[in-house]
């Protein structure tokens, strides 16, 4: 008995307490009730998240297999055991198999086939990615994608829409010649388990604070599949988004990995904010809704760097919305001076990510969407 005791102390002390604010915080007054909201919220509580939805769906996440099947129930699981009256949607859809093939064929015109020759290793290299993707989107015709919608509403505005989201299938492929491996471990813990743990335990957080403006989140499926998910997503809701004040998307990629070694800069905590090319017409749609964000958990948060980088980053959820005209950014690492190159392989583990920058990464965005939807900025 005596040592069973010691057991559940041990326990009680390395176990994070849930997230529990008290009723005169919940009503955020300025950048200071913001702060002491975040840094309420333990770390465990997010490394919890990361780990338990990386374990829930081993081997892999890989649209087709028993773990992407997993995956879905998983996180509907979760966020009702977070908020047990949660306002949850299960968006079953049919994936675009056409529209997917067709983007990998002219993405191969376009940066290969007209610039390399066919005798070209990189031609050879790019030519079995493409066949390999087509080849499996022919295999997934049948199987139907699932987009994890969570909602709550806005007290004050709630035809005010705040939106987030991000991905939670994987992939793996051969890093020689970039076929599917489809067989692989692949743990994804970069990608995108830190992007859906972050969005968990922001969930935690929304839970317990009021908000004025509604805050939607998504999970989406087949993102590894030319963003079908989110695809699908803006194509159902496209015209509800529009009659909506629909703030904008922001779209949460690979927050766990951070060298310094590696990094051109030398510097943990380098990370970056993702929009349209400047020369795009709507360039500044996204510039206002970076600045905004960016500049709140500047105040919010010291030593954290999200750097706005107008690049027309092309490899995430956010691309769907751009192609309707919808302002639209990417929170990421910096995939420029310090890429993970464990992503996409067996290789991606919890164990390799950085967690203070991640956890960094969680609180510096969290702080900036509790601050837009009370208009802090």
């Amino acid at each position: 008995m005596k040592y069973f005791l010691i057991f559940i102390f041990q326990f009680s002390v390395f176990s994070a307490a849930p997230y529990v604010l008290r009723d005169y915080e919940k009503n955020i007054k300025n950048m200071g009730s913001i702060k002491n909201v975040i840094r309420k919220y333990k770390d465990d509580l997010l490394l919890d998240n990361l780990r338990d939805f990386v374990s829930c769906c081993r081997p892999s996440r890989m649209v087709g297999t028993k773990g992407h099947e997993k995956a879905a129930t998983w996180l509907v699981d979760r966020v009702k055991k977070i908020d047990p009256k949660a306002y949850i949607v299960v968006d079953e859809f049919s994936p675009d198999i056409e529209y997917a093939k067709g983007v990998y064929r002219a993405d191969f015109q376009k940066e290969i086939a007209g610039n390399y020759p066919k005798t070209s290793p990189i031609y050879k290299k790019w030519n079995h990615f493409t066949n390999s993707m087509i080849s499996q989107l022919d295999k997934l015709k049948t199987v139907k994608g699932k987009n994890i919608i969570w909602e709550k509403k806005g007290s004050i505005a709630p035809n005010e829409v705040i939106l987030l989201g991000a991905h939670y299938d994987t992939i793996s492929y051969d890093k020689e010649n970039l076929v599917i491996d489809f067989s692989a471990p692949q743990p994804g813990a970069d990608n995108n388990g830190s992007g859906v743990a972050t969005l968990l335990s922001l969930i935690e957080i929304l839970t317990e604070v009021n908000t004025p403006k509604t805050v939607r989140i998504v999970f989406f499926d087949y993102q590894e599949f030319a963003f079908l998910g989110a695809r699908a997503f803006v194509s159902k809701y496209k015209e509800s988004l529009k009659k909506e004040k629909f703030a904008g998307f922001v779209n949460l990629l690979m927050l766990g990995y951070d060298s310094k070694r590696n990094d051109k800069s030398s510097k943990f905590n380098n990370f970056k904010v993702y929009t349209r090319k400047e020369s795009d017409p709507l360039y500044g749609l996204d510039l206002k809704l970076a600045n905004k964000l960016v500049n709140a958990g500047d105040k919010s948060l010291s030593g954290m760097r999200f750097e706005i980088s107008a690049n027309g980053f092309n490899r995430s959820d956010h691309v769907s919305f751009w192609e309707e005209g919808f302002p639209a950014v990417t929170f990421s690492e910096n995939w420029e001076d310090d890429p993970n190159k464990k992503n996409h392989t067996s290789n991606d583990f919890v164990e390799t990510l950085n967690f203070k920058s991640l956890d960094r990464a969680f609180r510096f965005i969290s702080a900036s969407i509790i601050a837009w939807t009370y208009d802090i900025i």
